[in-house]
């Protein structure tokens, strides 16, 4: 056995463990068997992926309840959780020693 690609098989697990860690969440549905047994029948039929399937209904819902589209509300939401740094009149983020306490 070649000890050298099982180490890059591991190291390679390792790093897409870390990065799914960081740029992922996992969530949990419950479905009862014949709400299943529907959804994997229409993806199957319409070429979606499960995932790819409830990522675009929840997608679609935010737009239809906002009446914006979820680039926009994502947009916004980024925006209302990391307000922008206050920037000098050229667009130049200013420099933490330059602002001032309010």
């Amino acid at each position: 056995m070649d000890h050298n690609n099982t180490n890059k098989t591991k190291s390679s697990t390792k790093a897409k463990s870390k990065y799914n860690k960081k740029n992922y969440v996992r969530t949990l549905i419950t479905l009862r068997h014949k709400e299943m047994n529907i959804l994997n029948n229409h993806c199957q039929k319409y070429g979606y992926s499960k995932n790819g399937f409830i990522l675009q209904a929840i997608k679609d819902r935010i737009e239809k309840d906002t009446g914006k589209s979820f680039d926009e509300f994502l947009k916004e939401q980024q925006q209302e959780q990391d307000p922008e740094e206050p920037k000098d009149k050229k667009g130049s983020k200013i420099p933490e020693v330059f602002k001032l306490d309010q």
